[in-house]
């Protein structure tokens, strides 16, 4: 992912941000968007990273996994979305299971993947829909993330990403999401309300634990 430099938030670029030091690490919680992120000096390399995405275990074998993303299909996307869009899994992995599914049921889906699936479909082609499981947390520079998916979806597409919302400052340190060195960035549920009055997205479904949709204005 690309590397974020600087100790203003990587999302909406406020400097009113308090920092934590946790073990070896240092954390900044921006007083604007309410993000958590890492600071940068702890990034892991490109090499480090995907060497820890080689080591999941995700693919249609995997029962648990495919349910888990069937779920999220029935509860983000078909409510939202029909047959007849386009669709694109942002940050697919090295086994493009959602694709998979989603054409299962009727959904035309491309992949882009930084170390998997690196060839984006043309600048000028637009999405009904863009999913994105367990991608935002890894994401290095989330501002250029955003505007991708606004330029990138369709007025009226939609947006159904999977992020663990983060815990309470004072949880922060105890809570497993973070113990994961390639997560570096962590939305809570006022962070998409953030996105809702600063891009053209619109929440349209958000719920307590990790499942935002949000609609191309």
């Amino acid at each position: 992912m690309e590397n974020w430099e600087g100790k203003t938030c990587p999302l909406c670029g406020s400097a009113d941000n308090t920092a934590a030091t946790i073990g070896e690490k240092i954390y900044y919680f921006c007083r604007e968007c309410d993000l958590a992120y890492l600071a940068a000096e702890f990034y892991p390399s490109s090499e480090k990273e995907k060497e820890r995405y080689l080591l999941h275990n995700n693919s249609l074998e995997d029962k648990g996994y495919v349910a888990m993303l069937e779920a999220f299909l029935e509860r983000a996307v078909l409510p939202f979305v029909g047959q007849d869009v386009e669709a694109l899994d942002f940050g697919c992995g090295p086994v493009p299971v959602l694709q998979v599914l989603l054409e299962r049921k009727g959904i035309r889906t491309d992949i882009y993947d930084p170390y998997f699936a690196s060839e984006l479909s043309p600048p000028g082609k637009r999405y009904g829909l863009i999913t994105c499981t367990e991608v935002l947390e890894h994401v290095q520079a989330p501002r250029s993330v955003w505007q991708f998916f606004c330029q990138r979806l369709q007025p009226g597409g939609i947006l159904a990403a999977m992020t663990s919302f983060r815990s309470p400052w004072e949880q922060f340190a105890r809570w497993w999401y973070r113990q994961d060195f390639t997560h570096v960035c962590f939305y809570s549920r006022q962070t998409f309300r953030w996105i809702d009055q600063h891009y053209p997205l619109l929440l349209v479904f958000l719920d307590n634990k990790n499942t935002v949709v949000m609609r191309r204005a």
